[in-house]
């Protein structure tokens, strides 16, 4: 019997979500078993994981089949393409100049939208109003910290959420400043990590350290899952597909301006209200003639 899965992108963890709104309890068990080490507790014998899940083995062969393979061994090849695939690196797909594309543009235009397609289709809901809700309270100071590269998400987000509301810091990328920005956390803190392959122990870490010290946790992360995932309050992730030789950050960009859209919605007048006051101070300092009134 051919894999149900061919010719289909979708990782593991994005399946599991998209059919959560219709698993049984025992098929919830499973899935929340899967997520918790993903993806190292799939590659675990069929015995083993039903045993942990609390479930028959038939529970999770009928589980398998619902999400697409074939059979357990086409779930376990499935996973280990992805173990693979975290370990990516830009020099795997660095293009030949001689295969240069003759279109770059619709080559582009194709990408880009396919992965903000498939980024919003394996979105839930639930996470992004959870998400949204956190950043809006007033009441609860906001930290963001990004990684190597997507450290501009975490800025981009800090800038415009900072429009909008007070008590929100971006975590700096020094030693110092990390640990500095824990002793402020507690259990009125939200704090934000982008995480995206190849994932960083230092931003894991600083997560973990977060959810001890109370904070809610939201996490950022790729189709592969950030080994945080499993520990977000919310977790939103951004389909990377793009033109090599690079991950892109297209989807991670649009999620995160999803976020800022509906936080100002949420906030409503008093957001407003803080946005008039900070364009009539940058018209007055950008126009020369405002700034030579007496």
């Amino acid at each position: 019997m051919a894999d149900k899965s061919a010719g289909n992108t979708q990782t593991v963890a994005e399946r599991l979500r998209s059919y959560r709104s219709v698993m049984t309890t025992a098929e919830l068990a499973i899935a929340s078993e899967l997520m918790g080490n993903y993806p190292v507790s799939g590659l675990l014998p069929i015995v083993q994981l039903a045993a942990k899940a609390g479930v028959s083995a038939p529970t999770v062969t009928r589980l398998i089949t619902k999400l697409g393979y074939s059979g357990y061994s086409a779930f376990h090849d499935a996973l280990r393409q992805e173990v693979q695939a975290r370990m990516f690196s830009p020099l795997d797909v660095y293009p030949e100049e001689e295969k240069a594309d003759t279109d770059p543009v619709s080559r582009a235009a194709s990408s880009y939208i396919a992965s903000i397609t498939s980024t919003f289709q394996h979105i839930d809901n639930r996470d992004v109003k959870a998400a949204v809700a956190a950043l809006a309270d007033p009441a609860r100071n906001v930290s963001l910290m990004g990684g190597r590269y997507s450290h501009v998400l975490a800025r981009h987000l800090g800038a415009y959420l900072s429009l909008l509301r007070t008590g929100v810091s971006v975590v700096p990328a020094d030693s110092g400043g990390r640990i500095g920005s824990l002793v402020d956390l507690g259990d009125r803190s939200v704090v934000v990590v982008y995480d995206f392959r190849r994932y960083q122990q230092v931003s894991v870490d600083w997560g973990v350290a977060a959810l001890k010290r109370g904070a809610f946790l939201i996490v950022v992360t790729d189709q592969y899952l950030s080994p945080l995932s499993s520990q977000a309050d919310a977790l939103l992730t951004a389909n990377t597909a793009g033109v090599e030789p690079f991950d892109s950050m297209t989807g991670a960009f649009a999620v995160t301006e999803m976020l800022i859209s509906e936080v100002a919605r949420s906030i409503g007048t008093n957001a407003r209200d803080r946005l008039a006051d900070y364009e009539r101070l940058q018209i007055k300092e950008e126009d020369p003639r405002i700034r030579r009134r007496p």
